[in-house]
């Protein structure tokens, strides 16, 4: 499989990073005047090498000043290797072990050290600057990695740094990225008849010319024009590659730095974080809850709260769980690598992985339901993880897709342990859906017993219940497909009696009376006159000469809708089923032919406006006929 990697090229500032890269590549990474003119990097650089057996790697040359903290961070976010470059005459110094905590937080899980400007000092004082350097590293990713002295003036040991490299390259842990596309923005170019260029690391998947892609979290839905890797132009870029991706008809303006290109499938921005987090060793302080802290994820840095779990406050080289609300909404993933560091300076104080994205606020009454599950993601613990949220689900059944997509880890690992479960007899499993808990299932059906009964008895003329009453009825926010499936599972075994499309209890069975019966046939026949045109309980009360109760005839709306005849949408208004088809084949049609369709298609492809288009395209988005993104629809993979 092709490989792309990056390797940081880390350390403190006048330590030779970027002198060490210049002779590995021929190229200067400081490139910006005030650089040239200070003598220090402020942009993290990025320089490509091809190595001697083939491989082709970017060399991340990060700032060492801590004034540009932000810059080196975001540098080091995504990197395969690091090279620390620590200079012979200063040895170790502060931001040597802060860019060494940056690289353990991003699970960097390889690389040597880079002794610089060796030809400066004598022999002794180069071996005692090995042995403090070594004394560092240990308990690190780089302890036992390989040590080589290096100077930039007599180039001595390039080629053993060549050499090292690429064996570390050889023995580099194996990574399966998800395959979502997902490239974090780091830079952001106009050219003039050209228009935006937006360059980064791609994190997963892959991009390739002409294909269809969103900036979150703004929403902005485009296409990718060209695109070109270390100044080349290429059709396709994979995971690890460096690339600049030129978006049409997207202002500069509207783009960050922080930003990310991703799939229109890709999942949506997220304001809260529910994370593991480890504190510096030798911060300067504990962190205290609800404290404010600037969090660094790929090349975003925003504000955020940090919500402690379990504890009042975090002291220096302690861990816990920490919910982080952000300021505004983030395309961060479960599974991804982040820093924290104080607001009020560039300092790094903790670090850690996010564990999932949570819909709900942190409260310390859901600890008991939380923090177990937190802790089998953290430890990874997938037999316990599963357990856990078949045992707190009754809303719907849970895939190992579901799984997987919520935690980053991986889908066969979720897979053979739901099957396993299935095969038990622990879990019951719907096709095309997932499973549930069997004890949950049970717990459900007694749900929706009680909730027929209740109905039942606050109304004895009522002649059944449709699934919209049951839905309501129940005390939890159940997935009415599921829901249809469980009141389907209890008909069969004769613990409810479906009654023209509701449902009853066995032993209060009623028919549906004539009136009904012709209320429905002519309802139906409406229905079919109207053709694409929604109507309402209203409309149906007048086209009869209102010689019946309103009540009535929204019942029988309602019945049809449950009976798969009519269908309901949002506004409480209804169309036929056979017209849902129509409309359904001129928004394909639409949509083939545009490539995307917005509200204000509705009149062409409908024959009405906005008003009365908005429910029917909510209809189709609901049933996963079309995805919206922003004011566009798209047909959905997999769409019938």
């Amino acid at each position: 499989m092709e490989q792309h990697l990056t390797i940081g090229i880390a350390g403190h500032v006048d330590h030779g990073k970027t002198s060490l890269v210049r002779c590995l590549t021929g190229m200067d990474t400081d490139r910006r005047p005030e650089e040239k003119l200070r003598g220090v990097s402020i942009e993290a650089g990025i320089a490509p090498l091809t190595l001697p057996g083939g491989a082709k790697v970017a060399l991340v040359d990060v700032p060492g000043h801590t004034d540009y903290l932000k810059n080196t961070i975001r540098g080091l976010s995504r990197v395969d290797l690091a090279v620390l470059v620590v200079a012979a005459d200063d040895s170790v110094m502060p931001q040597t072990r802060e860019h060494l905590e940056i690289l353990k937080f991003y699970d960097v899980r390889g690389g040597l050290v880079v002794i610089s400007k060796a030809d400066l000092v004598d022999e002794e004082t180069l071996a005692i600057a090995q042995m403090e350097i070594e004394e560092t590293l240990v308990g690190t990713f780089l302890e036992a990695r390989p040590v080589i002295t290096f100077s930039a003036r007599d180039q001595r040991n390039q080629e053993a740094i060549v050499a090292a490299l690429e064996k570390q390259i050889q023995v580099l842990p194996p990574v399966e990225p998800p395959s979502g596309l997902r490239l974090w923005i780091d830079q952001i170019r106009a050219f003039k008849g050209h228009g935006t260029v937006v360059s980064g690391t791609i994190w997963s998947g892959r991009i390739q010319t002409d294909m269809a892609v969103q900036v979150q979290p703004a929403g902005i839905l485009t296409k990718v024009r060209s695109l070109q890797c270390h100044g080349q132009p290429v059709a396709k870029a994979l995971a690890g590659q460096r690339v600049g991706v030129n978006l049409p008809k997207v202002p500069a303006g509207a783009l960050e730095r922080g930003m990310v290109v991703a799939g229109t499938d890709a999942p949506a921005a997220v304001s809260m974080l529910n994370t593991h987090l480890r504190m510096v060793a030798a911060g300067p302080g504990a962190l205290q809850h609800r404290q404010k802290v600037r969090l660094h994820i790929g090349t975003a840095a925003q504000k955020a709260t940090a919500v402690l779990m379990e504890v009042p406050a975090l002291a220096p080289g302690q861990e816990g769980f920490v919910q982080l609300r952000l300021e505004t909404p983030l395309a961060a993933w479960p599974r991804d690598r982040f820093v924290i560091t104080l607001l009020n300076r560039n300092q790094v104080i903790g670090g850690g992985v996010i564990l999932e994205m949570p819909d709900q606020k942190y409260r310390p009454a859901k600890a008991v339901r939380i923090l177990p599950r937190l802790e089998a993601l953290q430890q990874e613990d997938i037999i316990s993880y599963v357990s856990i949220c078949f045992e707190q689900n009754t809303k719907r059944p849970i895939s190992a897709k579901d799984l997987a997509l919520a935690t980053g880890l991986p889908l066969t690992r979720f897979e053979a342990e739901i099957s396993a479960r299935v095969q038990r007899n622990e879990l019951v499993y719907y096709k095309g859906m997932g499973a549930i808990a069997r004890n949950q299932r049970r717990l459900l059906d007694q749900m929706v017993i009680s909730v027929l009964e209740s109905v039942l008895a606050g109304n004895s003329m009522k002649k059944n219940v449709n699934i919209d009453e049951i839905a309501f009825g129940l005390p939890i926010d159940c997935d009415l497909e599921f829901l249809q499936q469980v009141v389907s599972g209890l008909c069969q075994t004769g613990r409810l009696v479906m009654v023209n499309g509701g449902f009853q209890l066995p032993d209060t069975v009623e028919r549906v009376g004539k009136g009904r019966r012709e209320m429905m046939d002519a309802i139906a026949a409406y229905a079919r006159q109207s053709g694409l045109s929604p109507f309402s309980a209203d409309t149906i009360w007048k086209q009869m000469d209102k010689g019946c109760e309103k009540d009535e005839i929204t019942g029988t709306l309602r019945f049809l809708a449950t009976q798969g005849r009519l269908i309901r949408l949002s506004d409480n208004r209804f169309l036929a089923a056979e017209a849902l088809e129509q409309i359904k084949q001129r928004v394909r049609a639409a949509i083939e032919s545009q490539g995307s369709i917005t509200l204000a298609d509705s009149q062409a492809i409908l024959g009405y406006g906005r008003w009365g288009g908005a429910p029917v395209l909510d209809y189709l988005d609901k049933i996963g006929f079309t995805k919206r993104v922003g004011n566009l629809r798209f047909l959905k993979a997999g769409s019938g």
